[in-house]
């Protein structure tokens, strides 16, 4: 698939948004930079190259950006996009100078492809206007490491499967505010020690990441959920149809069940109209809950949040019915085309909901790709991500079964 004009990456966008399970950025801010870095020309190519069809010896480095949600929609487009670049000409030019002797770099030139680290709004954002500055024919790899957004980033396959260097923090501008961290045994520790970067002040407040340089051979060795950007691309097209909610519902479901480039389970949890809506920021991560009155007899749902849903449980239940790596998603209850501010996700409901308006939706489930499921690692570590919402269970896998 190749993205060709601003048109098709608005479109693009709008599926990666409802995909990203209520975080990733809203599509409303993602089309502020686009305009932005496209404002002078409508036509541009960019290649979205299927993983499978992509010669082993090509090499791909995950590009993308890190800030509170909450503070990342103050910033200006640039501020959000020049880390980014810097960032994966840092890591070209480390590993160009200190790993060639490296048995894994022995071919190494530069890069070929960006990956997203996950799926979203300003997930996708990120790399492809990365890709388009840095070189016109740099591609994208069609797909990502989790399927959704995740709340940290040792919840991707990448963050189990690969070794944590050598990876790049770089600020906007000057580009000797970079940093590749060392000495640390995991992805979640890299984590930490970005946050704390950003939050002492030394790479400014979103910084561009580089991580996981990978050859295509290894890439395709578990650590990535295909397709996804095409099944964006695909989804954001029912949402510009002129066809009632439920239409809409039905034809993503039947798309994601049927036709994906990796096909998943999809469930209508409930339609309500959200009550309250809470967040706080600890430790660069936005912890809080949405509120849900169903129209039904079920009681209210509430939604756990770490910057992404992570937990659904209805209020009058002893069990939780969604837990991640499943996502938990939004469709507008709106008919028709739906505007900017009604493709949902976190942000804007919270926005919406401030502003006093009525925001009414249905809140769908759909299961994680089977490549994270049956990664033991990876599961576990989701395991200890719902523990930060005082939630000690499992994951639970009952909503599928019914």
């Amino acid at each position: 698939m190749t993205i060709s004009n601003k048109k098709e990456l608005l479109t693009l966008l709008k599926g990666a948004t409802f995909l990203a399970s209520g975080g990733g950025g809203p599509f409303s801010f993602a089309k502020s930079i686009v305009d932005s870095y496209f404002k002078d020309t409508d036509t541009f190519k960019i290649k979205i190259q299927n993983v499978d069809e992509i010669d082993n010896s090509k090499w791909s480095v995950i590009a993308g950006g890190m800030a509170q949600p909450s503070a990342g929609i103050k910033l200006t487009p640039q501020a959000i996009i020049e880390p980014t670049v810097n960032a994966v000409k840092s890591i070209e030019q480390l590993i160009n100078n200190n790993y060639l002797t490296n048995e894994r770099f022995n071919n190494f030139t530069k890069f070929d492809l960006l990956s997203p680290g996950e799926v979203g709004a300003m997930n996708v954002t990120i790399p492809f206007i990365s890709a388009y500055l840095l070189n016109k024919d740099l591609d994208l790899v069609d797909g990502d490491p989790s399927g959704r957004s995740v709340p940290t980033i040792d919840l991707g396959l990448f963050g189990v499967n690969q070794p944590v260097m050598p990876n790049m923090a770089t600020s906007q501008g000057d580009e000797d505010y970079q940093f590749t961290v060392l000495s640390l045994k995991n992805y979640s520790d890299l984590g930490k020690a970005y946050s704390n970067l950003i939050e002492d002040g030394l790479v400014g407040i979103d910084t561009g990441l580089a991580m996981a340089p990978m050859n295509i051979e290894t890439l395709k060795k578990d650590n990535i959920v295909k397709g996804t950007l095409t099944d964006a691309f695909s989804i954001g097209q029912i949402f510009e149809e002129n066809i009632t909610s439920k239409q809409r519902i039905s034809k993503i479901g039947n798309y994601l069940k049927t036709k994906a480039q990796t096909k998943r389970n999809f469930k209508v949890i409930c339609k309500g109209t959200v009550t309250d809506y809470s967040t706080k920021t600890v430790d660069s991560t936005d912890l809080g809950y949405i509120t849900i009155k169903t129209d039904d007899e079920k009681g209210d749902y509430n939604i756990l949040i770490q910057n992404e849903n992570i937990i659904g449980q209805f209020e009058n239940s002893i069990s939780v019915d969604v837990t991640g790596p499943d996502s938990i998603c939004y469709i507008s209850t709106k008919d028709g085309v739906l505007e900017d501010n009604d493709i949902l996700e976190n942000s804007i409901i919270s926005q919406k909901f401030e502003n006093g308006e009525k925001v009414e939706l249905y809140v769908v489930a759909i299961e994680a790709a089977s490549i994270i499921k049956n990664n033991k690692k990876l599961m576990k570590q989701w395991n200890q991500a719902y523990k930060t919402s005082k939630y000690y269970g499992p994951y639970n896998s009952k909503i599928w079964d019914k």
